[in-house]
């Protein structure tokens, strides 16, 4: 009977693993699927009220796409270190775009300033873009080369960035 409940138990700590690890996202097997296709185009507004299209920002540089929420203790990391990596990605020619997913305009910007932000931050307040890019976690970020193909989609920025775009 003891080797029946430390069984039981064991099973229960895999289930929990496993939904957890789905929950963030880290199954990786719907988004991997994305690899190699077009990143869907959006247009979105900006905290600032500015009207944002993708792939005019973009602007046939590479690009990574951050999706983050400000609840979210992974996400705040990934923007620190986005923040402290901006200039070097410019001057690779990488565009970084950050989307706010399902809040609004007023808590994005009151974490940003709490926080001295100045990125544009593009606001995906209703979350329309869940399904285009099969997000189901945050953080999500989506490596896109010049030509708007997603080459790598991850939950934390990589160190060998560079090598996912080739």
């Amino acid at each position: 009977m003891r080797s029946f409940k430390v069984l039981v138990f064991i099973g229960l700590l895999l289930v929990a693993g496993a939904s957890m690890a789905f929950a963030m996202g880290d199954s990786g097997v719907i988004q991997q699927t994305l690899i190699g296709k077009p990143a869907a185009d959006f247009t979105l507004n900006t905290v600032q009220g500015n009207k944002v299209n993708m792939t005019e920002y973009r602007g046939g540089k590479k690009a990574v796409i951050f999706f983050w929420a400000t609840w979210c203790p992974h996400c705040r990391v990934e923007l620190k270190r986005l923040g402290g990596l901006r200039d070097e990605l410019a001057a690779k020619g990488i565009q970084m775009i950050v989307v706010s997913l399902g809040e609004d305009k007023n808590t994005v910007q009151d974490y940003l300033e709490r926080h001295h932000y100045d990125f544009d931050v593009l606001l995906d307040e209703d979350q329309s873009l869940e399904d285009s890019y099969q997000l189901m976690g945050v953080p999500t970020l989506f490596f896109i080369n010049e030509k708007g193909v997603i080459k790598f989609v991850d939950h934390s920025f990589l160190d060998n960035y560079e090598e996912v775009f080739k």
